[in-house]
């Protein structure tokens, strides 16, 4: 039987984050079975990452007709979601759904502060659905008092993109917001245990004793004490504003930027630090790319290549910029096993294509894309070359001379360095071509009074006030990788991908997506039959184990792949045979309960 209201908040006010998505687990394995007619698009709920079917249904007509929510999900969180949800609407009038407070049991439930963004998403969108059947139930009961809402319909919900066929009344809902050194030379054994030592949020212990698995490096990676000591350094020695002042904190501070820039530049192998405009990130620098360079050089009727395994951040801005320009946006097929198919380049690329912008490795499939080959032939029709660098130069020797890569662009939170930086390199004509998109101090030689006339690169690209700090600890992020070694690091990675997949293969019902380890970097996708990846997070984090789940901000890939959210694992060079260890158990966990949890609910519908 489902908890009451009252009980529901009871038993949560003793519960931390944890024990809380424990005990939604157990709330979902509760809940009463859904009719499988009403699993229709039309009763699908918009806005949530897992799968939610919402219908209502009403006793009795007019308008003290009382409710009942009738819903489900494929994620066993999600339902336990449901669950309140019911014990907070079920048996009120359309009125008193309308006017209930349902924010008040958010807060008491302590919702706001433990869900994760998605389901905020997906638990608005619930909201806006009952609310929005509740006013259409009340608006038809006031026009005609023998009028009551079918059971399985939403004709009151607003039509989706997704979902044209809607009818009857138009309801637009406000949404219901919820508050939101040196270790070795190349040559030497790599002790993970060892460097994990100079990540200080990794040495802490966990409640339980345990130690933190962080499996999530391709989100944002940790910082070594180097990296942060630096970032104090700055702030309690020298900090000043950049190229503003000639006094000796501006002068060091601007030393010390120019170090880090000169630093960088070594790294990806540019010809000099003018080629390197400092940004908030890669997101920020491909925007800059795509209208900066894009909406001068594209025009009607010519085309964009990308592909679908793009981050949304390499997508959106061109597809926007070919709706805007009139162009074509075209994909490089993609092969069975997840990686780009240069047999069929040719059908794509032409003289008509403009920009090639692809990922220089995917942060969903892992796959190593062959970017001297595409650079390549992009010249050869005259296009220009866009690498998206976030995931692979983390992990990748990187070479924009001898890939001739026009445009590459990446972030310091995933190298080691700080949140906040991130780095736009351009080949000295392809900056000379590009307009500037933001404009103020620094990014500007003269301004008159009709018009103005900007730096010369990199000044002409870093308008206002640089993330001085985060590009100075930068340049030390940049220098710790050199230490430890970059080749080092992958080769370590590189097992740990082949170790992490062959256990992972050996549980029942997992499938991993992208190709084989030799084509891939450091990263593992994975779905489980019937245990959707949002219910797997909650075991893991449980037992100390951080990865990511959700689409990771590639929905056309997960189109193309058939399911809505994986569950992601990415590796960095703290990582050790022993995470691997604890995430295989704690999946197997995962998946035993969840086993369990069928056979229960198939005996409780007998």
């Amino acid at each position: 039987m489902l908890s009451t209201l009252d009980e529901l908040i009871e038993e949560f006010s003793d519960l931390d984050p944890q024990d809380q998505s424990l005990y939604l687990l157990e709330l979902g394995y509760e809940l009463p079975p859904f009719p499988e007619h009403a699993r229709t698009e039309e009763n699908r709920v918009h806005g949530c990452q897992s799968q939610v079917w919402l219908i209502t249904e009403t006793e009795g007509r007019g308008q003290d007709a009382p409710f009942t929510i009738r819903a489900d999900s494929d994620s066993n969180i999600v339902r336990g979601l449901i669950a309140i949800l019911q014990a907070a609407y079920n048996g009120r009038t359309a009125r008193e759904i309308i006017d209930f407070d349902i924010q008040a049991v958010f807060r008491s439930l302590h919702l706001q502060q433990h869900i994760s963004p998605q389901r905020r998403n997906g638990l608005r969108g619930m909201v806006e659905r009952i609310q929005a059947l509740a006013l259409s139930q009340l608006k038809l009961s006031t026009t005609n008092d023998s009028a009551h809402m079918p059971g399985c319909r939403s004709t009151a919900v607003e039509a989706h993109p997704s979902n044209p066929s809607g009818n009857g009344a138009t309801v637009r809902m406000q949404p219901t917001e919820i508050a939101p050194g040196n270790v070795a030379d190349a040559g030497s054994a790599f002790n993970a245990e060892q460097l994990r030592q100079q990540f200080p949020v990794l040495c802490q212990e966990l409640a339980g004793g345990m130690r933190p698995v962080f499996l999530d490096s391709g989100a944002s990676a940790q910082k070594p004490s180097c990296v942060i000591e630096k970032e104090r350094e700055v702030e309690e020695q020298y900090y000043a504003n950049a190229y503003r002042g000639r006094y000796s904190f501006g002068a060091r501070v601007d030393e010390e930027l120019e170090s880090s820039r000169e630093k960088i530049a070594a790294f990806i192998n540019a010809p000099n630090t003018s080629c390197l405009a400092f940004t908030p990130g890669t997101t920020i620098g491909l925007n800059m790319v795509a209208f900066g360079w894009g909406r001068k050089h594209v025009q009607k009727g010519d085309e964009i290549l990308i592909s679908l395994m793009e981050h949304h951040a390499n997508f959106v801005p061109w597809q926007q910029l070919a709706k805007e320009r009139q162009a074509t946006l075209r994909f490089i097929p993609l092969t069975d096993d997840g990686r780009l198919d240069l047999d069929r380049l040719p059908e794509v690329l032409n003289n008509r294509t403009k920009v090639v912008a692809i990922c220089g490795m995917s942060n969903v499939l892992g796959t190593i894309n062959p970017i001297d080959e595409i650079a390549r032939q992009a010249h050869a029709v005259g296009a220009c070359m866009v690498v998206d660098g976030a995931q692979s130069v983390p992990h990748l020797k990187t070479d924009v001379q001898g890939s001739e890569i026009d445009f590459l662009l990446f972030s310091g939170h995933k190298l080691y360095g700080p949140t906040g930086v991130g780095v736009l390199y351009g080949r000295p004509e392809r900056l000379d071509e590009m307009d500037p998109i933001f404009f103020g101090g620094h990014m500007i030689e003269r301004v008159y009074s009709d018009h103005s006339v900007w730096a010369k690169p990199p000044a002409k690209f870093e308008a206002g006030t640089l993330p001085i700090i985060q590009a100075i600890a930068l340049g030390t992020a940049i220098a710790w990788i050199n230490d430890t070694g970059l080749a080092r690091i992958h080769r370590h990675e590189q097992l740990l991908l082949e170790e992490a997949t062959e256990r992972l293969l050996e549980i029942s019902g997992l499938k991993i997506f992208g190709p084989s380890t030799e084509h891939k970097g450091a990263i593992i996708s994975f779905r489980i039959d019937d245990l959707h990846p949002e219910d797997l997070a909650a075991t893991l984090d449980r037992n100390g184990v951080f990865t990511r789940h959700g689409h990771h901000c590639t929905m056309p890939l997960h189109d193309y792949l058939g399911v809505s959210a994986t569950t992601r694992v990415s590796f960095g060079a703290y990582n050790t045979q022993d995470d691997i260890r604890v995430l295989c158990e704690s999946v197997q966990e995962a998946v035993t309960r969840q086993q369990k949890s069928a056979v229960r609910r198939s005996s409780s519908t007998r």
